[in-house]
Protein backbone atom coordinates (compact mmCIF):
# COMPACT_ATOMS: atom_id res chain seq x y z
CA UNK A 1 0.00 0.00 0.00
CA UNK A 2 1.29 3.48 -0.83
CA UNK A 3 2.54 5.85 1.87
CA UNK A 4 2.02 9.76 0.53
CA UNK A 5 4.34 12.02 1.55
CA UNK A 6 2.81 15.60 1.87
CA UNK A 7 4.29 18.69 1.87
CA UNK A 8 2.90 21.48 3.99
CA UNK A 9 5.09 24.63 3.95
CA UNK A 10 8.41 23.26 4.72
CA UNK A 11 6.76 20.12 7.32
CA UNK A 12 5.98 17.26 6.27
CA UNK A 13 2.49 15.08 6.63
CA UNK A 14 2.49 11.51 6.28
CA UNK A 15 0.06 9.27 5.52
CA UNK A 16 0.73 5.75 6.29
CA UNK A 17 -0.14 2.15 7.65
CA UNK A 18 1.87 1.88 10.90
CA UNK A 19 3.97 4.02 12.81
CA UNK A 20 5.42 4.61 16.29
CA UNK A 21 7.39 7.38 17.89
CA UNK A 22 11.18 7.73 17.25
CA UNK A 23 11.90 11.18 17.42
CA UNK A 24 10.43 14.09 19.53
CA UNK A 25 9.57 16.35 16.88
CA UNK A 26 6.85 13.64 15.29
CA UNK A 27 3.06 13.88 16.13
CA UNK A 28 0.97 11.23 15.67
CA UNK A 29 -2.32 10.73 14.84
CA UNK A 30 -4.44 8.03 14.07
CA UNK A 31 -7.23 8.73 11.98
CA UNK A 32 -10.55 8.68 13.70
CA UNK A 33 -12.73 11.01 11.64
CA UNK A 34 -12.77 13.51 8.27
CA UNK A 35 -13.62 16.33 10.74
CA UNK A 36 -10.72 15.64 13.28
CA UNK A 37 -8.55 14.91 10.53
CA UNK A 38 -8.31 18.67 9.20
CA UNK A 39 -8.70 19.74 13.01
CA UNK A 40 -5.55 17.86 13.36
CA UNK A 41 -3.39 19.16 10.21
CA UNK A 42 -4.33 22.85 10.62
CA UNK A 43 -2.89 22.48 14.38
CA UNK A 44 -0.05 21.07 13.05
CA UNK A 45 0.30 23.93 10.48
CA UNK A 46 0.29 26.15 13.08
CA UNK A 47 2.70 24.42 15.49
CA UNK A 48 5.90 24.94 15.91
CA UNK A 49 7.26 22.15 18.25
CA UNK A 50 6.72 19.43 15.77
CA UNK A 51 8.33 19.20 12.13
CA UNK A 52 6.53 16.18 10.95
CA UNK A 53 2.61 14.48 11.40
CA UNK A 54 2.47 11.13 11.01
CA UNK A 55 -1.42 9.94 10.29
CA UNK A 56 -2.15 6.31 10.40
CA UNK A 57 -4.22 4.49 9.05
CA UNK A 58 -4.79 3.23 5.56
CA UNK A 59 -3.48 5.73 2.77
CA UNK A 60 -5.76 5.67 0.18
CA UNK A 61 -8.86 6.45 2.01
CA UNK A 62 -7.39 9.07 3.89
CA UNK A 63 -5.97 10.66 0.98
CA UNK A 64 -9.38 10.55 -0.52
CA UNK A 65 -10.62 13.02 1.76
CA UNK A 66 -8.83 16.23 0.07
CA UNK A 67 -9.88 18.33 -2.63
CA UNK A 68 -7.33 17.38 -5.37
CA UNK A 69 -5.37 19.81 -7.91
CA UNK A 70 -2.99 18.41 -10.76
CA UNK A 71 0.03 20.20 -11.60
CA UNK A 72 3.26 19.57 -13.65
CA UNK A 73 6.05 20.88 -14.37
CA UNK A 74 9.53 20.41 -15.35
CA UNK A 75 13.57 19.95 -14.75
CA UNK A 76 15.26 21.01 -17.95
CA UNK A 77 18.73 19.83 -18.54
CA UNK A 78 21.77 21.72 -20.68
CA UNK A 79 24.38 19.40 -21.64
CA UNK A 80 24.34 17.42 -18.07
CA UNK A 81 26.18 20.49 -16.95
CA UNK A 82 23.34 23.01 -15.62
CA UNK A 83 19.64 22.97 -14.66
CA UNK A 84 17.02 25.78 -15.11
CA UNK A 85 15.70 27.52 -12.08
CA UNK A 86 13.24 30.37 -11.88
CA UNK A 87 13.13 32.93 -9.54
CA UNK A 88 9.85 33.65 -7.79
CA UNK A 89 8.82 35.19 -4.76
CA UNK A 90 12.51 35.63 -3.68
CA UNK A 91 13.06 31.83 -3.82
CA UNK A 92 14.79 29.81 -5.90
CA UNK A 93 11.88 27.25 -7.75
CA UNK A 94 11.46 25.03 -11.36
CA UNK A 95 8.63 26.08 -13.30
CA UNK A 96 5.33 24.45 -13.01
CA UNK A 97 1.86 24.95 -12.88
CA UNK A 98 -1.83 23.51 -12.71
CA UNK A 99 -3.49 21.41 -15.21
CA UNK A 100 -6.09 22.59 -17.83
CA UNK A 101 -9.31 20.76 -18.52
CA UNK A 102 -8.54 17.94 -21.00
CA UNK A 103 -4.48 18.58 -20.76
CA UNK A 104 -2.39 15.15 -20.14
CA UNK A 105 0.24 15.65 -17.09
CA UNK A 106 3.21 15.80 -20.02
CA UNK A 107 1.59 18.58 -22.08
CA UNK A 108 0.92 20.81 -18.93
CA UNK A 109 4.73 20.29 -17.84
CA UNK A 110 6.03 21.12 -21.30
CA UNK A 111 3.38 24.24 -21.63
CA UNK A 112 4.17 25.91 -18.42
CA UNK A 113 7.77 25.55 -18.69
CA UNK A 114 7.59 27.40 -21.87
CA UNK A 115 5.25 30.25 -20.74
CA UNK A 116 7.45 30.27 -17.54
CA UNK A 117 10.70 30.46 -19.44
CA UNK A 118 10.53 30.74 -22.74
CA UNK A 119 12.65 27.77 -23.65
CA UNK A 120 11.24 25.93 -26.82
CA UNK A 121 11.42 22.50 -28.63
CA UNK A 122 11.39 20.57 -24.98
CA UNK A 123 10.51 17.40 -24.99
CA UNK A 124 10.65 14.67 -22.41
CA UNK A 125 13.45 12.04 -21.78
CA UNK A 126 11.57 10.13 -18.29
CA UNK A 127 9.24 11.37 -15.45
CA UNK A 128 10.56 11.75 -12.41
CA UNK A 129 8.86 11.29 -8.52
CA UNK A 130 5.40 13.43 -8.00
CA UNK A 131 5.68 15.73 -4.92
CA UNK A 132 2.61 16.49 -2.98
CA UNK A 133 1.37 19.51 -1.11
CA UNK A 134 -1.53 20.49 1.14
CA UNK A 135 -2.75 24.34 1.56
CA UNK A 136 -6.26 25.60 1.83
CA UNK A 137 -8.01 27.60 -0.68
CA UNK A 138 -11.17 29.29 0.19
CA UNK A 139 -11.13 27.26 3.64
CA UNK A 140 -11.01 24.09 1.88
CA UNK A 141 -7.82 21.83 2.14
CA UNK A 142 -6.64 20.28 -0.45
CA UNK A 143 -4.05 18.34 -2.10
CA UNK A 144 -1.51 19.13 -4.93
CA UNK A 145 -0.05 16.76 -7.31
CA UNK A 146 2.87 17.46 -8.94
CA UNK A 147 4.37 15.60 -12.10
CA UNK A 148 7.76 16.35 -12.60
CA UNK A 149 9.26 15.39 -15.77
CA UNK A 150 13.14 15.87 -16.76
CA UNK A 151 13.74 17.87 -19.88
CA UNK A 152 15.92 18.15 -22.94
CA UNK A 153 15.09 21.47 -25.30
CA UNK A 154 15.91 22.58 -28.87
CA UNK A 155 16.10 26.88 -28.53
CA UNK A 156 17.06 28.60 -24.84
CA UNK A 157 17.87 32.02 -26.89
CA UNK A 158 14.79 33.25 -25.95
CA UNK A 159 14.13 32.39 -22.67
CA UNK A 160 12.48 35.15 -20.34
CA UNK A 161 10.83 35.43 -17.13
CA UNK A 162 7.24 34.99 -17.14
CA UNK A 163 6.50 38.22 -14.95
CA UNK A 164 2.89 37.99 -15.00
CA UNK A 165 3.08 34.85 -13.28
CA UNK A 166 5.89 36.85 -10.39
CA UNK A 167 8.78 35.61 -12.22
CA UNK A 168 11.46 37.31 -11.87
CA UNK A 169 14.58 36.01 -13.37
CA UNK A 170 15.20 32.79 -15.42
CA UNK A 171 18.85 31.77 -15.14
CA UNK A 172 20.72 28.35 -15.59
CA UNK A 173 22.30 26.88 -13.01
CA UNK A 174 25.69 24.82 -12.60
CA UNK A 175 25.00 21.17 -11.15
CA UNK A 176 27.34 21.99 -8.66
CA UNK A 177 26.22 25.06 -7.44
CA UNK A 178 22.53 23.61 -7.17
CA UNK A 179 23.84 22.90 -3.06
CA UNK A 180 24.02 26.77 -2.58
CA UNK A 181 21.27 27.86 -4.62
CA UNK A 182 18.95 25.40 -2.63
CA UNK A 183 19.83 26.67 0.95
CA UNK A 184 17.09 29.41 -0.70
CA UNK A 185 14.17 27.41 -2.02
CA UNK A 186 11.37 24.92 -0.91
CA UNK A 187 11.76 21.85 0.85
CA UNK A 188 9.79 19.97 -1.88
CA UNK A 189 12.21 21.23 -4.68
CA UNK A 190 15.62 19.83 -2.25
CA UNK A 191 13.77 16.70 -2.06
CA UNK A 192 13.37 16.60 -5.64
CA UNK A 193 16.52 17.47 -6.71
CA UNK A 194 17.67 14.89 -4.30
CA UNK A 195 15.71 11.63 -5.81
CA UNK A 196 16.90 12.83 -8.92
CA UNK A 197 20.87 12.99 -8.58
CA UNK A 198 21.32 16.32 -8.45
CA UNK A 199 22.37 16.66 -5.16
Amino acid sequence: MQMYKVFINNKHIFLTENKEITNKNEQIYFFSSELELHKTIDEFEKNHQYDKLFVVGNPEEIYSLFQKINAAGGLVRKNNEELLFIFRFGKWDLPKGKMEIGETPENTAIREVMEETGISGLSIIKELIPTYHTYKIGGIRVIKKTFWYEMSFIDDSQILPQKVEDITAVKWIKINEIPWIMRNSYASIIELLSNSGYL
